[in-house]
């Protein structure tokens, strides 16, 4: 499966680049703004985990994550992500790379697929909005020189802004696969409206342990809180003061030729100047992409949530017909769920599993309310409460999430987990009081307490300790040397830790049929193929190799 991985992302790479292999690059041009002084760029140190500069600051929380004010004008705001987000940004971008350096450990892929994703972005500083090109660059000035090597230091943010548009490009590798849900009632007496979220983006671990709330005030639009990481000025997930939320989930995408505006900051400009499902399908429809995304807006002054589904050709919407929404990683609008490309990704991938299991959970307890909504994104059951194996991309809460979001857009309550996954607890912020946090001090936390979420029982038990240790000992096995073979006793020890989950076996059926161990090759596929197994051409490839074992 990595070797796949691999062969998929240097296919990729290639498609791109060949035809242009002789094109150098281009370096994206500055924005035109005055020189800083080295002494405006310095920061108040408070202790090794708080720092402020002028009315912005950053400061760690008890459970790891980082929480951050900002404020001001793009070129302000740039300027204050970058000093005090530095070591996040320059740690960020080193997970990062060393991800891709894991995926791709040829030298020679790596400068391919370097040299394809430069000509395919060639223009992408023409396709975001001024606004965020200033405030990007200002931050792109506390990247690293470390990394010169990949490009320079704009030129590297740019592009990693794409990369989440690049992950939906490449979903076979399942690096893009997020589940949502909405629930509003304003017919009771009690307004009542609740949207939870798994934002299943894995990049590794590493790339998730330094997650940022970033609250910003800025001098144009609404105030409004993300989740983010250093050096990324994007949204996949946010509401504003209005009470209008955006989260992002990927679609089934046709392979682009060139990149357009990344889907992130279309739903920046959404969460900041948005109000109304409306203003944000327009602020949306204006915009060129070049993957398909949906943008699930949930409204408290719309009092209802739809989901807007974007492709490179079109823009349409969906209203569901009840007071529920649910979004996994196919279309629901009229114009596109018949589509070919959209059946197809239903039958080959885990999209439907998990929309199913989601409308199963919310009819049987159909009551609105924020510890319904937690016990929803944090379900690991298959459909009629099948057992899938932990981390099995079929099951709502595959254990793999950057982060997991539950927003009150009526209340404008955002709770925000903290790593791992959803299964720590999920800080409560007041998002109607960030301009207030101008003149907080930095040591006192802006959470509201009272309302912080509980971790789930699960993450303090066996079966997630034994979750973690299914990893290492998968990833030991994926890195023996090649005149290493696994001893019986690991085998067994390994599957036992999660003995449902179909991956153990087809990674060992896959093994023993390189190594010609037939028979143990048919043992090992033969359970697989009992267990809930998500895309359909892992299947078809066991059947196939069984068959040519026979």
């Amino acid at each position: 499966m990595q070797k796949k991985k691999l062969i998929l992302l240097g296919g990729i790479s290639l498609l791109l680049i060949l035809p242009l292999i002789y094109i150098k690059i281009t370096v994206y041009p500055a924005p035109d703004f005055p020189e800083i002084s080295p002494s405006a760029l310095s920061r108040e140190e408070i202790n090794s985990t708080t720092f402020r500069y002028k009315n912005n600051w950053l400061r760690k929380n008890q459970y790891g994550n980082w929480e951050s004010y900002i404020e001001g004008t793009p070129y302000e705001r740039g300027i204050a992500l970058g000093v005090l987000h530095k070591e996040l940004i320059q740690s960020q971008e080193t997970a990062f790379v060393g991800e891709i350096e894991k995926l791709l450990p040829s030298r020679v892929l790596r400068n391919v697929m370097q040299l394809g994703i430069g000509w395919f972005n060639r223009n992408l500083d023409q396709d975001i909005p001024e606004e965020y090109l200033q405030e990007i660059y200002m931050v792109s000035q506390s990247f690293s020189d470390e990394y010169a090597y990949v490009g320079p230091r704009f030129n590297r943010i740019l592009n990693y802004h794409a990369a989440h548009d690049i992950g939906h490009m490449a979903q076979n590798m399942n690096l893009v696969a997020c589940t949502a849900v909405a629930q509003w009632d304003f017919d009771s007496g009690k307004a009542e409206m609740v949207l939870g979220r798994n934002f299943d983006f894995y990049f590794g671990d590493e790339f998730a342990k330094d997650k940022i709330v970033l609250f910003v005030n800025p001098s144009e639009g609404y105030d409004f809180v993300s989740v983010t990481w250093g050096g990324f000025s994007g949204v996949v997930s946010g509401m504003n003061e209005k009470g209008l939320s955006v989260t992002l989930n990927a679609l089934p995408s046709e392979l682009p030729s060139k990149s357009a505006t990344p889907v992130s900051i279309i739903a920046r400009e959404v969460v900041q100047y948005a109000a109304t499902i409306e203003e944000a399908l327009a602020i949306i429809s204006k915009y060129k992409v070049f993957v398909s995304e949906s943008f699930t807006i949930a409204s408290a002054i719309d009092q209802k949530a739809a989901v807007i589904e974007k492709t490179p050709e079109k823009t349409a919407i969906f209203y569901p017909q009840g007071k529920e929404l649910i979004v996994a990683n196919h279309f629901q609008s009229e114009e596109y769920r018949n589509s070919q490309l959209n059946l197809d990704h239903i039958l080959d991938s885990e999209s439907m599993p998990r929309f199913d299991r989601m409308k199963q959970l919310v009819g049987q307890d159909t009551a609105i309310s924020v510890a319904n909504t937690l016990n929803y994104i944090r379900d690991q059951k298959g459909v009629e409460g099948q057992d899938l194996g932990t981390g099995n991309p079929m099951a709502i809460n595959q254990l793999l999430a950057h982060h997991a979001v539950i927003f009150e857009p009526v209340k404008k309550i955002a709770y925000i987990s903290a790593a791992p996954f959803q299964e720590n607890v999920f800080n409560a912020y007041d998002i109607s009081s960030i301009a207030n946090m101008a003149g907080l001090n930095p040591l006192d936390s802006p959470e509201v307490d009272s309302l912080r979420l509980d971790q789930d029982p699960f993450y303090a038990g066996e079966g997630f300790s034994d979750f973690l240790e299914y990893k290492k000992l998968k990833n030991d096995f994926l890195t023996l040397g090649k005149n290493d073979s696994p001893s019986q006793e690991f085998i067994e020890h390994w599957i036992s830790t999660n003995p449902e989950y179909y991956e153990p076996y087809y990674i060992l059926g896959e093994y023993y049929f390189r190594n010609k161990d037939f028979a143990q090759a048919k043992n090992h596929y033969e359970q697989a193929l009992t267990k809930a197994i998500p895309y359909r051409n892992i299947k078809t490839q066991i059947k196939e190799n069984l068959g040519k074992i026979k």
